[in-house]
């Protein structure tokens, strides 16, 4: 069996440096959390004067994909963009007041 190999067009040497930089600054992709109280409203944009999306019932399992500022709630101006992790698909923006993530605060990319 032949054996190819692949030379990088990087001066020697710089190739681990480039792939230690991607690994380093690659976001991560989601955060599952759960979402902890009634049923919440996901809407299009990070206030609930946005269209309307989808109820999430409570203790369902999400995805949350990037945060952003909003409209306050209970203390709470965070809001996540979240998805079902039955199915993957985008819900939409739901107030952080009613997501858990495992009692861990959920940081991630901004949207």
């Amino acid at each position: 069996m032949a054996t190819t190999t692949v030379k990088s067009s990087l001066p020697g040497g710089l190739l681990p440096v480039v792939i230690a930089f991607l690994l380093m600054t690659t976001p991560v992709l989601y955060v599952s959390c759960d979402i902890v109280t009634a049923d919440v409203n996901a809407f299009a944009c990070p206030y609930d004067g946005c269209d309307y999306i989808a109820t999430i019932p409570a203790g369902t399992a999400v995805f949350v994909y990037c945060i952003a500022n909003g409209v306050d709630v209970n203390g709470d101006s965070q809001w996540d963009y979240v998805g079902l992790t039955s199915d993957g698909n985008l819900v939409g923006y739901v107030s952080d007041y009613y997501v858990d993530c495992d009692g861990v605060a959920c940081v991630g990319q901004s949207c």
